[in-house]
């Protein structure tokens, strides 16, 4: 790249940061002319447009979910940013070892980014027949494109209640689930490893109940990492940067990575989660002083 395209991205990057703060972000996001800056899910996702698929867009619980009761435990759909989920699972070990397998994969982002990876199976779990439609659709179209990538799966079905694919598992799940959903989540896992699972990561996009599976006496914290957008994907999301935590589970396979172990912190919404000491809590800090 050109210094004056990086010169252009620092710039667009900069703007961003100040778009963001949240004294400011909180003035602008009612104001007509401005609020649609930070309504980024609702547009047409860069990915889609390199992919030719259809992840973008925002779900109500309600539009999602079969019925009231689900929908009360449930979180809308929007997608997770690519290159947040690329680096989590980049840092993986022995994917080719593993199936990974995307726990309410909605349209299939998540699941499009794990083709990327030597994976021995990808498989979408998603209660919403209108989202597994499209997920299906959109798998298509990467096995199309890309026949030596694993074939994406498409499950209809409670992701809770799934049973271990392979030996060894990847779960990826964003911040989809309430905590009754996420407690009874983790009993499943355990229920799995005295049932023939022999290890699994466990990827939580943006770690709302994070806490969950700390409390777990069969997971161990892996990885915490709080990883800024792409920049491409500035204003395509509600934030500028989301937080990634990997559970294993017990008996340990791999060595822990270095400061994994760092508390979870979560918005006074209830919607978003950081780490203790990340760049987006160092400015909220600043930002009430």
């Amino acid at each position: 790249m050109s210094n004056d395209g990086r010169w252009r991205q620092q710039l667009r990057r900069n703007m961003y940061d100040v778009v963001w703060r949240p004294r400011l972000k909180s003035l602008l996001a009612r104001l007509p002319v401005t609020r649609h800056v930070y309504n980024g899910w609702v547009r047409r996702h860069p990915f889609d447009v390199a992919h030719g698929v259809d992840t973008s867009g925002y779900l109500s619980a309600a539009e999602c979910a079969p019925d009231a009761a689900m929908a009360s435990q449930i979180l809308p759909y929007a997608a997770s940013q690519p290159s947040i989920v690329r680096a989590g699972i980049a840092l993986l070990p022995d994917h080719n070892q593993y199936a990974f397998v995307d726990l309410g994969c909605g349209k299939g982002r998540a699941l499009i980014v794990a083709s990327e990876f030597s994976f021995a199976r990808l498989i979408g779990i998603e209660i919403s027949p209108d989202l597994t439609g499209v997920a299906r659709r959109n798998a298509a179209v990467i096995a199309r494109r890309d026949p030596r990538r694993a074939p994406i799966e498409i499950q209809v079905g409670e992701a809770t209640a799934i049973r271990a694919p392979a030996d060894r598992v990847v779960y990826f799940l964003y911040n989809s689930f309430g905590r009754a959903l996420m407690e009874r989540l983790v009993e499943g896992l355990e229920r799995q490893l005295t049932n023939g699972l022999e290890h699994a990561f466990l990827i939580y996009y943006n770690p709302v109940h994070g806490g969950v599976f700390d409390r777990s006496p069969r997971l161990t914290r892996w990885h915490a990492e709080t990883i800024p957008y792409a920049d491409d994907e500035l204003g395509f999301g509600p934030d500028l940067s989301d937080t990634l935590v990997t559970w294993q589970t017990l008996p340990e396979r791999y060595p822990a990575q270095p400061r994994a172990s760092r508390r979870i912190v979560t918005s006074e919404s209830g919607l978003h989660a950081s780490l203790e000491d990340s760049a987006r809590d160092l400015l909220r800090r600043l930002d009430r002083k």
